[in-house]
């Protein structure tokens, strides 16, 4: 139920984020009250209240002219209309509002100027000079002067100059074109810089996408712009020129590619898509979308999609997804996903999942899944799934790691690794719980320290199990441990050691040689009746027997069906004695006359021979004292 609400949520988020916008300047709130002023003090009382910078042409207002202003709390607009009637264009440029007087035909000339430090009177190169409502910018040279063609819409057209770590302005050129030196002022403070990651412009698939001097005129504007729409063959060509880099678009497409400030609503491109900083809405690449800051909506990508902070919704790729922060949603690639913060969603990847931190969802690969922090759902991989703590399941073709717990059990092809697991493990290998595992383990080779169930396997090592041991060789440091000797009618002493559990345990037996027949035996029992002094033994049990010093190279193998009472005594001295059902196989034949050899039955009481092979049956009894330890 809160996994369906999150997903709802996500959705609402994702196609509402378009409509989120920042405050414009014009938008915010302001109460000014001025009687008998000066209208470009009361401009000012405006601009001051409003937190943001005021540029006009002189010719265009009366500002000597008296005014009274009581505003009340209104928009910067409204009182903006308030004091200069309609008749005025406001334009926004980053933290300045400019004031236009009525847009006129285009009457094209060229501005030409220089930009120095105001301090020092240096050159400033790099700078850039922006026409406001217009495309038309440069940057200034080594030696700090410009040449740039403007439209000549207004009466004075109005310029912004900008540089990194200077404080920006705006003048007005008439039309004659050339202004005087540009003297701009060194910041107090320099901008504190994002040492955690790069921005985007930083990346080398970046540099080799988009102009320096693009990325430059970016880093100078340093204010976002809002367009409608653009269209851009490459980032340097397209309706947004030069300061493609400072515009925030609605609608964008790109014949080849293009570079923007950021997104609000959607965006298509036949190769790549560049954005400096965050994106709201949908981004469609051919080859790759690299977004310098968030992104909050869908991204698809025949190749790549690289979002540098956060990021909420879809990604789709068909090689890569990479987040630097982040990610809420879901990644899909045909190759690699890679989040390096947080992730609640899902990660499908046909090689590789990675997450830096905590994994509030599902990772499911062909190769790899890999979590640094923890899982709190699950993971499916074709070959390696490795997590801190996975509250969910582990299943992998070949190999699941977990350094902490699991929470839903591991299945792997090869092996499983783990401090505790509830659910418990299944593998083609190796199985290995260092502290306990809930629900018992099936493998080659089973590892716990604690199993609360059962073990079934080749080899099974445990330090305490509450169920039965089933293999080959089980031990259980605190579980059944026993040591006999014993008599029968075929070897006079055979020592026998049993290990595993009382529910079941293995036996491995030793015969020395007594009248030249001596043997080894291995065979699986239970114990019904244990801890209590009245105990009973169930037990199959085979053993191959030697007639001669020499190992026989046949098949000469004596298999019993053993019941034995036994009597503890002394808590840990058991006596023990039971009859036997035994039967006898044997190949070993005399090579010339083909008669069997083997006399090991102490009496035949049935007997059969299929062509090499002859059985022999009988009753019999074992009578024995044992250790438990």
């Amino acid at each position: 139920m809160a996994a369906d609400l999150r997903w709802k949520l996500l959705i609402v988020a994702v196609f509402a984020a378009s409509g989120l916008r920042a405050q414009s300047i014009l938008q915010r709130n302001v109460d000014v009250r001025a009687s008998n002023v000066r209208l470009a003090d009361a401009l000012h009382l405006i601009a001051q209240d409003g937190r943001f910078k005021l540029s006009y042409n002189a010719a265009l207002i009366n500002a000597d002219s008296i005014v009274d202003v009581a505003t009340g709390t209104t928009t910067v607009e409204l009182a903006m209309v308030q004091l200069l009637g309609k008749g005025r264009k406001l334009k926004e440029s980053g933290e300045h509002l400019i004031i236009l007087g009525p847009a006129q035909p285009k009457r094209k000339f060229v501005v030409t100027g220089s930009v120095v430090d105001a301090t020092t009177g240096h050159a400033i190169a790099r700078a850039s000079v922006y026409e406001i409502d217009e495309h038309a910018s440069a940057l200034t040279d080594a030696h700090g002067s410009f040449s740039l063609e403007v439209t000549g819409r207004q009466e004075r057209t109005a310029l912004r100059i900008s540089k990194v770590a200077f404080r920006d302005t705006v003048v007005f050129v008439v039309r004659s074109g050339r202004l005087d030196r540009i003297r701009l002022k060194a910041l107090d403070e320099l901008p504190k810089l994002n040492t955690r990651m790069p921005d985007v412009e930083e990346l080398d698939l970046s540099r080799v996408l988009v102009r320096s001097s693009l990325s430059e005129q970016a880093a100078n504007l340093g204010y976002a712009e809002e367009r409608a729409w653009q269209v851009s063959l490459v980032p340097n060509i397209g309706t947004n020129g030069k300061v493609s880099g400072a515009m925030v678009n609605r609608a964008s497409f790109n014949v080849i590619g293009g570079y923007a400030r950021g997104l609000n609503g959607f965006e298509l491109a036949g190769a790549f898509n560049v954005e400096r900083r965050d994106v709201k809405g949908v981004q469609i690449a051919g080859l790759t979308n690299l977004v310098g800051g968030s992104t909050n909506g869908v991204q698809i990508a025949g190749a790549a999609n690289h979002t540098m902070r956060s990021f909420s919704g879809v990604q789709v790729a068909g090689l890569a997804n990479v987040v630097w922060d982040t990610l809420t949603g879901v990644q899909v690639a045909g190759a690699v996903n890679m989040v390096k913060g947080g992730m609640l969603g899902t990660q499908v990847a046909g090689l590789m999942n990675v997450t830096t931190q905590n994994c509030e969802g599902a990772q499911i690969s062909g190769g790899l899944n890999v979590t640094l922090g923890d899982v709190h759902r699950w993971q499916a991989t074709g070959l390696l799934n490795y997590g801190r703590s996975v509250s969910g399941a582990q299943v992998a073709g070949a190999v699941n790691v977990s350094l902490d717990s699991v929470g839903g059990g591991q299945v792997a092809g090869l092996l499983n690794y783990t401090t505790d697991v509830s659910g418990g493990q299944v593998a083609g290998l190796l199985n290995v719980a260092l502290r306990s595992v809930r629900g018992g383990q099936v493998g080659f080779v089973n590892v716990a320290r604690k199993c609360e169930g059962g073990q079934l396997g080749f080899l099974n090592v445990s330090d305490t199990i509450t169920g039965a041991s089933i293999g080959f060789l089980s031990f259980a440091w605190h579980g059944y441990h026993r040591l006999d000797v014993t008599y029968d009618e075929v070897f006079p002493i055979t020592a026998t050691l049993r290990t595993g559990t009382h529910r079941f345990y293995n036996s491995f037996s030793y015969s020395p040689e007594i009248n030249g027949r001596w043997g080894f035996g291995y065979g699986a029992g239970t114990e019904i009746g244990w801890p209590g002094r009245h105990v009973l033994n169930v037990e199959l049990h085979a053993e191959h027997i030697n007639e001669g010093p020499i190992w026989l190279e046949a098949v000469n193998i004596l298999g019993s069906f053993h019941l034995t009472y036994g009597l503890t005594i002394a808590e840990r001295l058991v006596l023990s004695a039971g009859p036997s059902v035994n039967v006898l196989v044997s190949d070993w034949r005399d090579e010339e006359t083909y008669a069997f050899l083997s006399e090991a039955a102490p009496r035949v009481q049935w007997e059969q021979v299929d062509e090499d092979v002859r059985s022999q049956g009988w009753l019999g009894f074992r009578a024995g004292v044992g250790l438990r330890f």
